[in-house]
């Protein structure tokens, strides 16, 4: 019976470079029984290859005609998805910091006409609405800044289960 294989999980990628390079190959150069290496082909098993057999088994793969490293490739990607989060907070963090700088910049202008001679009452209530702006937009940044906090949001859940 043919076991299904999480995307992106190491189990699988040690299942293509074996698919390839054979088991007995693959527990030769990790200098493991073929038990220990199947073991690390199958999601439902704990045990999993060290760094330098793992790059044995890229190597394998590679020397074998294999285009990549299937653990490496394997590695990056759950990297990336684990970072994900993290990233498009920080692009999230950069686009309020721009917008309460522009509506901060904008509501200081507007001001700073309010206080030459003779403002109209509507540079005033224009001044007013700009500075409201700039009030929502340094709260909203002041709650993605909170966000940072350890348990508030950016990596609160990276428990890092590998299988």
């Amino acid at each position: 019976m043919t076991k299904v294989r999480a995307p992106l999980t190491f189990s699988l990628a040690v299942t293509t470079a074996v698919g390839l390079i054979g088991w007995d190959h693959a527990a030769k150069i990790t200098r493991r029984s073929k038990r220990a290496v199947r073991y690390w082909s199958e999601s439902d098993k704990a045990s999993m290859p060290t760094l330098d057999q793992a790059i044995a088994l890229d190597r394998a793969f590679i020397e074998a005609g294999g285009g990549f490293a299937p653990i490496l490739e394997s590695y990056a990607r759950q990297l990336d998805v684990d970072l994900s989060n993290t990233l498009a907070c920080r692009a999230a963090l950069a686009d309020d910091i721009a917008q309460a700088s522009l509506e901060t910049a904008d509501a200081i202008s507007s001001s700073i006409h309010v206080m030459q001679h003779g403002a109209s009452p509507t540079e005033i209530h224009h001044a007013i609405k700009e500075t409201e702006e700039a009030s929502g937009a340094v709260i909203r940044l002041l709650s993605r800044l909170r966000s940072f906090l350890p348990g508030n949001g950016v990596g609160a859940d990276n428990a890092g289960v590998r299988t």
